[in-house]
């Protein structure tokens, strides 16, 4: 009988240690107040998930809508090209009021790196009748580009035949579901973010010329994000961006290959307001004077990423 005692003793010990390295035993026995408690959590989550998918359901509406009757806004093209070897970094920042009607006047900053010097100059594009007219800076309109203050390439070059729209368009289209990334300031205002990636190789009616030019070339992906941002509390559209290729700010030992970066920022619709920064080499009507446009062909790249 007492060896059957210190048996019990010696089980009910071990139980007990066990329980003891486990936890307590309130861990096993849920209590009233925190079943409460737990469903609170659950309701809590599924209460934000549900909010969660109608803003991102929201946003691929208001993006659909936009694309079915664009407003005009600001846009900012920002690009960074590395060329093989490193020889040289060029990072263009161009800004200002577009219509989707088919027009722009941007203004901004080439920079140029190479191995041993730094210039930079100011800019100003203009995009008019299916051209997209950039800027000479005085000390490069030498030889048979004295007195020509503008380069031009078309815009048509990168769309489908026939097409009243650019393969931007059909691109910014396919997005049919984004993902929430939490919010941001934009203009001293929060917005809510969201995002979405697409490979505009297996996008249905994307143009080859599309997929053929030089900025896909440099950047060496047809993979995009196209970031979309709206305004807390009513969701309405304020903000559309679409990048590919290498983030506009990177740190990075280029290769042989040349490689690039691009990013096309749509903002401030229904209000365009022009903020040029800094003051552009020239002034011109829109479109310049076909005496001041020199032979040959302009910014293929920035013809090529605008979204008329």
């Amino acid at each position: 009988m007492a060896s059957r005692r210190v048996l019990a003793a010696a089980l009910a010990a071990l139980i007990l240690g066990g329980t003891a390295a486990c936890g307590t035993t309130k861990q096993v026995f849920t209590s009233p107040a925190t079943s409460a408690s737990v469903k609170a959590t659950a309701t809590a989550t599924a209460t934000a998930t549900s909010a969660t998918a109608a803003a991102e359901k929201n946003t691929v509406y208001q993006l659909q809508g936009w694309l079915a009757d664009p407003q005009p806004g600001t846009m900012t093209y920002n690009t960074i090209q590395i060329s093989g070897g490193g020889s040289i970094n060029a990072m263009t920042i161009l800004s200002g009021p577009f219509d989707p009607a088919g027009t722009a006047t941007l203004t901004g900053t080439i920079e140029t790196l190479g191995p041993s010097s730094t210039t930079q100059g100011a800019s100003s594009a203009l995009e008019y009748g299916e051209k997209v007219y950039t800027s000479i800076p005085v000390a490069l309109q030498t030889g048979d580009r004295v007195g020509r203050s503008w380069a031009a390439a078309p815009v048509r070059d990168t769309w489908a035949s026939g097409e009243r729209l650019s393969g931007w368009w059909t691109a910014l289209n396919s997005v049919k579901a984004v993902q929430a990334d939490g919010v941001t300031s934009l203009e001293g205002t929060t917005v809510d973010m969201f995002s979405a990636f697409i490979d505009l190789s297996s996008v249905k009616g994307i143009p080859t010329t599309l997929l053929d030019s030089e900025p896909f070339k440099k950047a060496g992906t047809t993979k995009v994000e196209v970031d979309v941002y709206t305004a807390m509390g009513s969701g309405d559209l304020v903000r559309v961006v679409y990048k590919f290729g290498l983030p506009v700010q990177i740190d990075a030992t280029a290769t042989a290959k040349s490689s690039a970066g691009y990013e096309v920022d749509m903002s401030g619709f229904s209000s365009a307001t022009a903020s040029p920064s800094p003051t552009p080499t020239g002034t011109a009507s829109v479109p310049p004077d076909a005496a001041t446009v020199a032979t040959g062909t302009g910014d293929v790249d920035l013809a090529a990423l605008l979204p008329f």
